[in-house]
């Protein structure tokens, strides 16, 4: 991650400057810092998320966003774009944020691992709506899933490694595969 030289920027301050750049940035500890591009792994395991939740969440009031949704942290001043997320709020066809994240999912890489494990999901764990947080590494079949616990924490569960396991999806009665998620990786 590149760190801009902007530095004590609000939230507010923030979205009114990334709004006229031309590449993206995440407000990390009021400092822009610049999205690094992923690799084909990283890209085509964020395609298959997207693609298997569209079809489980026909029908249902939420939807899967991409890369290019983001999730403002109020409670830490930070703005994420994580790689995949159901929203479950209003659909607001102009919004660049969305409404109401009920799971969000990161593709860890081996530089940004530890980072997505430890600060996003400090940042995650504060938005009372995210029910979830998955994991998903792209560099062996492993995908590491925090849950929301009745005392309003996300609780890391037991990864899953097997190609033919299934990630149950808090809050909605489908599973994603495993193997839909490393589907045209070469690791199943």
């Amino acid at each position: 991650m590149a760190v801009k030289k902007l530095q004590g920027m609000s939230l507010e301050e923030f979205l009114a400057w990334e709004a006229q750049q031309d590449v993206r940035y995440e407000l990390v500890d009021c400092q822009a810092v610049m999205m690094a591009g992923g690799s084909q792994a990283h890209s085509l395991i964020a395609a298959n998320i997207v693609s298997a939740l569209r079809g489980m969440l026909r029908g249902s009031p939420c939807r899967p966003g991409g890369s290019d949704l983001r999730i403002p942290i109020p409670t830490t001043g930070n703005s994420r774009y994580p790689d995949a997320t159901i929203d479950c709020g209003e659909y607001r066809p102009d919004a660049l944020d969305a409404s109401e994240p009920a799971i969000v999912f990161e593709v860890l890489s081996r530089t940004t691992g530890w980072y997505d494990q430890t600060r996003k999901l400090r940042d995650y764990d504060s938005i009372p709506s995210v029910r979830q947080y998955v994991c998903v590494s792209q560099d062996e079949v492993r995908v590491s899933c925090w849950l929301r616990d009745e005392r309003g924490n996300l609780v890391q569960q037991d990864d899953t490694t097997d190609p033919a396991g299934e990630i149950l999806l808090s809050g909605f009665v489908s599973s994603l595969q495993v193997s839909s998620i490393y589907e045209g990786t070469g690791l199943v």
